[in-house]
């Protein structure tokens, strides 16, 4: 979101946003998570990270490069969290003209709340619509990498013609 508002800044054209298996959520949940991740360890984050389906080779990295994504992991969704709550806090006076398409799958507990919750994004953006995966868990973009690419390709094509 933060990229496009950028690009459009510069006078560059954005044609779409799309958000993979995000809700926008509560500026407090967003905080919650902030405490939570910052308190876990790299060991912890990469065990639960292989543990649910997502990052099933994590395992076999060694230990070192495990614990560096990690970090990484730790790092982007801190960013990510921090971002969200501020906005939520404190939202933009000018939305984000493109339009956002959030992509979720069906069957993801952490986006359930989709059907209502998605147009939360309204708060950042003028425009949001959303796209349902009928499989592939909150991971779908590695679990359903054709689905998901069929879903911003079918959005694409929808801009081209409109």
């Amino acid at each position: 979101m933060e990229t496009a508002k950028r690009l459009q800044n510069r006078g560059l054209e954005v044609q779409r946003v799309f958000l993979a298996a995000q809700l926008l959520g509560e500026a407090a949940d967003r905080r919650a998570s902030i405490a939570e991740l910052t308190r876990r360890s790299n060991a912890d984050i990469v065990t639960d990270l292989t543990a649910d389906g997502g990052y099933t080779e994590l395992g076999e990295l060694d230990a070192q490069r495990a614990e560096h994504v990690a970090a990484a992991y730790r790092h982007d969704c801190l960013s990510a969290y921090n971002y969200f709550a501020d906005a939520l806090e404190n939202p933009p006076v000018r939305r984000l003209s493109v339009p956002v398409t959030v992509v979720v799958a069906a069957h993801d507990p952490i986006t359930s709340a989709f059907q209502r919750r998605h147009r939360d994004w309204e708060l950042l953006a003028e425009h949001v619509d959303l796209h349902e995966l009928s499989d592939g868990g909150h991971y779908f973009v590695r679990t359903q990498p054709a689905e998901a690419a069929q879903a911003v390709l079918g959005a694409a094509k929808l801009f081209a013609y409109s």
